[in-house]
């Protein structure tokens, strides 16, 4: 058969699909307790209607593929497929995408998603057509889109550029499907709550590296963590002996960074990212926070998809560090 999902596909869609259970962070850190909450959206993922004779589990793939794709994205929260399920079977509903929409959305209400992905892939002449629809649950709002394969062309890579286009288009349109609420960057608010605060000068020093067949030593975590606090009116300097001693620094920020290559689906290289962060105090050197995050990334490029879950991991750290910063900094009285 010339459109044929590779048994790779299959396991490696798993595989990261399996990643997506481990938690963001440790299991035994215990989260801070004013941690902003990112806007999030609640998303189911349908299994897509693809009748195939040679290949009965491809509806189930493509779900499989997009789940894997979406739980390396930041801003969804992606329902339980167990759960999602076990409440389908109940109501002995089949799910595809050609069943009715109002029976889809009463399901998605009764496991508590916001947005419904769902969709069919099939065969147009010689060419393989995937296409999705995005249903508001809420709102009943629609958006779609669809993916066409050449004639001959890898099932595989297909399945991989649809589930990608996929979390493009729920990244750029997921909100405007549900309820009016306003989308507050966690980022925003804190930067607004340190404005008024008395602000240490900060030094940054992190060890990161990428590990594959050359280990690469790559500063994204770095970059990062110097965007963030700078945006948000600190002072950043090097961790230099010479600076920590003369530039005032009040806080070191530091610690190590790793990222490793995870599977290949096609294409598209997965990779996951570890970060752990202290806070010390210069001079004393008193630990005042410390912390870890875990993140995923996906890309054509490894070193991309590196560099992008290292970064991924650095903004939810940062984030959890300017908090505990809202919480500790005294005011500064000179801008009452």
């Amino acid at each position: 058969m010339m459109h044929k999902v590779s048994r790779h596909l299959l396991l490696a869609t798993v595989w990261i699909t399996g990643l997506a259970t481990l938690p963001a962070r440790g299991a035994d850190a215990p989260p801070p307790a004013t941690q902003p909450a990112a806007p999030a959206l609640s998303t189911a993922i349908l299994d897509f209607d693809a009748n195939f004779p040679g290949n009965p589990d491809l509806g189930k793939q493509i779900s499989e593929c997009l789940t894997a794709t979406l739980s390396g994205e930041t801003g969804f929260t992606l329902v339980d497929r167990a759960s999602m399920n076990k409440t389908i079977t109940e109501h002995e509903t089949n799910l595809t995408g050609l069943v009715d929409q109002d029976k889809a959305i009463k399901i998605g209400h009764l496991v508590g998603a916001k947005i419904l992905v769902m969709g069919r892939a099939f065969m147009l002449d010689k060419t393989m057509v995937i296409t999705a629809k995005l249903v508001g649950t809420e709102t009943t709002l629609v958006d779609g889109l669809m993916v066409k394969g050449k004639p001959g062309g890898e099932t595989a890579d297909l399945v991989v550029e649809a589930a990608d286009k996929i979390t493009q288009r729920l990244k750029a349109k997921g909100a405007t499907l549900v309820a009016s609420e306003p989308a507050v960057d966690p980022f925003v608010t804190l930067k607004d709550q340190l404005a008024n605060k008395k602000k240490p000068v900060l030094a940054i020093e992190f060890k990161e590296q990428h590990i594959s067949q050359v280990h690469v030593i790559d500063p994204p975590v770095d970059t990062e963590l110097r965007k963030m606090f700078t945006d948000a009116g600190f002072t950043v300097v090097d961790a230099g002996e010479t600076n920590l001693n003369k530039a005032g620094v009040g806080m070191i920020l530091k610690g190590e960074a790793l990222s490793e290559f995870g599977a290949r689906i096609g294409n598209i290289n997965s990779c996951t990212a570890r970060v752990e962060l202290q806070i010390v105090k210069n001079g004393d050197n008193k630990t005042l926070l410390s912390d870890r995050e875990t993140a995923r990334a996906a890309d054509l490029s490894e070193n991309i998809a590196a560099k992008s879950a290292m970064q991924k991991a650095a903004r939810n750290i940062g984030l959890r560090a300017m908090q505990y910063m809202v919480s500790t900094l005294p005011a500064d009285d000179t801008k009452k």
